[in-house]
């Protein structure tokens, strides 16, 4: 929960201030051939991946009925300290635009949107050996009524949790993962919670055997090892059958196959079909294994 005591004073723009940021303010140099300092890895100099994300949230917000964001990065922020919160959202801001807004109304400013890795930086921690904080330089901050603001961090804001678009298959998924690797704060994921999540049978396993819920009736193929599963995984409704040579085991496939789709857990599916609600997942190639429906 944010506590709107932590909120630094807010320093209203006059109205010549008031200008709409653009991709000059968003990446300063962007029109220049030198490269970016690169103290973050995976910082490649992607402007026009911030410029687009930028033009993402505009465009969200447009659609909300809300304020475009200011440019008010020409006058940096000062006075942050350890006490003041910052709760900062790497990389896309549309799915966490309605925690962005809410966070905005109820603690002004302490939500910040960092689109880019140029506007954040890793140093070791001061309070956890080995672990990183992680400093803002630059960021989109909301406030009440859903205005944003762009702006800029001297000396650089810290920040107290962190969050952003984990997912593999995202294209800020990258530096989001590494910039949010081994902080010395609370962190609303990682790169490989996404990998664990978007994996069928693991997700099910853990749903069936620790935490006794119920899953679809499932039937997996797997190649090698899978170090990640038991040798006997005791989950409900889930059936593991490893393969060392798909190729050479297709008779057993064939048997596992009509043996799951003719059980007792595949009864309540005959009326609808049992191709429409089981899940059955095949082996895979380097995956290990893939699912079909």
């Amino acid at each position: 929960q944010l506590s709107t005591s932590q909120a630094s004073p807010e320093r209203v723009p006059s109205p010549e201030e008031q200008q709409w940021a653009g991709p000059e303010a968003l990446c300063p140099g962007w029109l220049e051939d030198e490269a970016p300092d690169g103290e973050v890895p995976g910082d490649s100099g992607d402007h026009d991946g911030a410029t687009h994300a930028y033009e993402r949230l505009q465009s969200a917000l447009c659609q909300e009925g809300l304020p475009p964001t200011l440019d008010c990065s020409a006058e940096p922020r000062t006075g942050f300290g350890p006490l003041d919160m910052t709760v900062c959202i790497l990389g896309s801001p549309i799915p966490f635009l309605p925690v962005l807004l809410e966070g905005g109304t109820r603690c002004p400013g302490a939500m910040v949107l960092c689109l880019s890795p140029s506007w954040a930086s890793r140093v070791p921690s001061e309070s956890c050996p080995g672990a990183w904080s992680l400093l803002l330089s630059r960021g989109v901050s909301f406030k009440v009524g859903g205005h944003s603001a762009l702006e800029s961090f001297v000396p650089p804001r810290r920040a107290n949790y962190v969050t952003g678009t984990f997912a593999p298959g995202d294209p800020e998924g990258g530096w989001v993962g590494e910039l949010a690797r081994d902080l010395d704060c609370p962190t609303g994921g990682s790169v490989p919670l996404a990998h664990r999540l978007e994996d069928t049978l693991v997700t099910r396993w853990v749903l069936a055997a620790r935490a006794n819920l119920p899953v679809p009736p499932t039937l997996a193929f797997v190649l090698g090892t899978r170090g990640d599963l038991p040798a006997q995984p005791a989950a409900a409704g889930v059936r593991l059958v490893r393969l060392q040579d798909p190729q050479g085991q297709q008779s057993l496939v064939q048997e596992e196959v009509g043996a799951f789709l003719g059980g007792t857990a595949m009864e309540p599916y005959g009326q609808v079909g049992t191709a429409g609600r089981a899940a059955l997942v095949a082996p895979g190639g380097a995956g290990g294994q893939r699912e079909a429906r």
